[in-house]
């Protein structure tokens, strides 16, 4: 069995993914729960493991786990809350040193960062911010959602002033919303205070769109927002990832709005180099490194649990602009 300087947990083995965390328990103080005396495991636990978003941080946190020597447990809870929390117990029973963890909904955060502190282990949260059930936010690597979404809407602001036909009558600025998720908010309000803040909304009527993240649920919803405004010809859309941006774009494909009548801008690069290969509207993105993104949140966690090293309550994943003139810098 192995040993903590804080305390004592049962070693074993699991195969799951998880995306590590310092816990900020109620009856642990934030950092705690390094060094790590003898072998140590790290839990990294992602929401969606099909998306590129997971599984590049996988791949990353696999590969520094690998030069470091130590055990990875990797997980994908699809989305599910239950799942979620099982998972977990399941890695806290198997004797994992620390997690990291991708929420699928930030209202569990209490229970993940209690379940960790009644355990006496550490977690990371990544991308999506968790607090336990006084207030009090696990330490967080993700992306700088306010200068995203004002990158994003002095793109969008841009591309409208070039449109001299624009008015609130033909054109909309359409914001593909994920309102149930803290970190998307902050991008989208963002996006939409700098859009406003260029007189973006002196040319074009603004449109909330909601969907759950996903690509094929950005289709749907903005389907229905296309039909009920016949009058829109022009459109300009933001999402809070890729998806919801390529989401809107199919279903504006779908009904024949010819690229020249749509511009799309993602904030977080997951399918730039996919949707700028092709003549549609998606015209740019924030363009972040998910392998980036897990490497970091692998060093953080294991650099507590090693050398004792706290670790920062925010570290902000860079996301310069990627569009067709510069992609190939990107690697596309």
């Amino acid at each position: 069995m192995k040993k903590r300087l804080i305390a004592a947990i049962a070693g074993g083995t699991l195969a799951a993914l998880v995306l590590s965390g310092c816990t900020n328990g109620t009856t642990t103080p934030p950092n705690a729960g390094g060094p790590v005396e003898g072998d140590i495991t790290i839990g990294y636990i992602v929401k969606r493991g099909t998306d590129p978003f997971a599984s590049s941080q996988v791949a990353a946190a696999q590969e520094a786990a690998d030069a470091a020597g130590i055990e990875l447990l990797t997980a994908d809870v699809k989305q599910d809350t239950s799942l979620t929390i099982s998972t977990i117990q399941q890695m806290i029973a198997s004797g994992v040193d620390g997690i990291v963890i991708v929420v699928p909904d930030q209202a569990i955060g209490p229970q993940v960062m209690q379940l960790a502190a009644d355990a006496g282990i550490p977690v990371l949260a990544a991308f999506d911010p968790i607090s336990d059930s006084a207030g009090n936010a696990a330490p967080f690597i993700g992306l700088d959602g306010v200068a995203l979404g004002k990158q994003a809407g002095e793109q969008l602001a841009t591309a409208i002033d070039a449109n001299s036909s624009a008015t609130p009558k033909t054109a909309g600025f359409v914001v593909v919303s994920q309102n149930s998720i803290s970190a998307c908010t902050e991008r989208t309000d963002s996006a939409q205070a700098a859009f406003e803040a260029a007189g973006g909304l002196d040319e074009a009527t603004f449109f909330d769109v909601p969907h759950d993240g996903t690509l094929q649920t950005a289709v749907t919803a903005m389907s229905a927002t296309i039909t009920q405004n016949p009058g829109i010809t022009d459109w300009y859309i933001t999402s809070c990832n890729d998806d919801g941006v390529a989401g809107a774009l199919r279903a504006l494909e779908s009904v024949g709005v010819a690229a020249d009548h749509s511009f799309g801008y993602g904030m977080d690069g997951s399918l730039a180099c996919t949707e700028l290969a092709k003549d549609n509207g998606f015209a740019g993105a924030n363009f972040v490194s998910f392998f980036e993104s897990g490497t970091i949140a692998f060093d953080t966690m294991y650099a507590l649990l090693k050398d004792g090293t706290p670790m920062p309550a925010q570290q902000a994943v860079p996301g310069p602009v990627i569009d067709r003139s510069n992609m190939a810098d990107f690697g596309c």
